[in-house]
């Protein structure tokens, strides 16, 4: 069951990316996924990467690119797993980060880079 996707920019006038989490049992796996083609109206994708993760605990989840940075590869989209914690203004930062990805658009496929490089917030308006 997908519950969640995100849109994901290649090179200018590139292929159209998505990446989607499904729900696999006690974990997830992030599918990375480029446009192929339509059907009528309907786009349609072709996996080019995936990676399974189990969840180290209940309340990790998988922080999307428009919340995550990473100081190494600060121009590409980034996946983290970890979990959120409200600050005293309202906002929310990542704390227990245990695995990130950045999403290598030469190579099409999800690379894991380290942790101590990516932070994820999110404002206390979002």
């Amino acid at each position: 069951m997908e519950i969640s996707g995100t849109a994901l920019s290649g090179a200018a006038g590139g292929p159209t990316y998505a990446a989607a989490e499904l729900k696999c049992g006690a974990g997830f796996s992030l599918v990375l996924r480029r446009q192929t083609g339509t059907n009528g109206n309907l786009p349609v994708w072709t996996v080019t990467d995936q990676v399974t993760i189990l969840k180290p605990s209940p309340r990790h989840e998988l922080l999307q690119p428009a919340y995550c940075s990473s100081t190494q590869f600060p121009e590409e989209a980034i996946f983290a797993v970890g979990t959120m914690v409200e600050q005293p203004d309202g906002s929310y930062k990542s704390e227990n980060l245990v695995k990130a990805w950045r999403f290598d658009t030469k190579r099409e496929r999800l690379a894991a880079i380290p942790v101590d490089s990516v932070d994820c917030a999110v404002d206390g308006a979002d």
